[in-house]
């Protein structure tokens, strides 16, 4: 697997700072694995477009600014990975409104509850998401990304900043390349 950056996606919630994964290549103008996400499905008059748009109102309103990372949102562990959304519950609001067949699946990896790094997805078209041929491909990658992240962090190349909201590297520096 080629070296890729963490980068902050979204910083503006009150309670969970949210990263994404970008290729590190010598084209700076490439998208962000999320980018690519949301670039695909939350655009006018694509039939997702609804769906993909309620999932970055969780990401950002529910769990950026309103709740944290908390288990009721990551919920459906796949090796080491997570897919947002969670599972329907009937105790969280926003939650329960996504519905049981929820189209989209975007992988991700919780670091704390305020901190979580967002990666690529795609729709579900299986009972099982590695089945699914939209989604095998991003599935494998996600489990890559995760697998590099741990190692950062127990090898503590990567770090948690003190207000528990950031990640650095161990120098303090907070360009995150793996």
């Amino acid at each position: 697997m080629n070296s890729f950056a963490l980068e902050i996606w979204y910083d503006e919630g009150s309670i969970c700072t949210f990263y994404t994964v970008r290729w590190f290549t010598d084209d700076n103008d490439a998208a962000s694995e999320t980018d690519r996400f949301f670039d695909a499905y939350a655009v006018p008059e694509h039939p997702l477009e609804e769906k993909a748009l309620q999932l970055f109102r969780l990401i950002t309103e529910s769990i950026g600014n309103r709740y944290g990372a908390t288990n009721d949102f990551f919920d459906r562990i796949v090796n080491r990975a997570q897919e947002l959304p969670p599972k329907p519950k009937q105790w969280v609001e926003e939650i329960k409104d996504l519905g049981i067949s929820f189209p989209l699946r975007l992988f991700c990896y919780r670091v704390t509850e305020n901190i979580v790094i967002l990666f690529n997805g795609g729709t579900k078209e299986s009972q099982a998401t590695q089945e699914s041929k939209n989604l095998s491909m991003k599935f494998y990658e996600a489990q890559t990304f995760v697998k590099k992240i741990e190692e950062a962090l127990q090898s503590e190349m990567i770090e948690i900043s003190d207000d528990g909201r950031y990640l650095k590297n161990f120098d303090g520096t907070t360009d995150l390349i793996l």
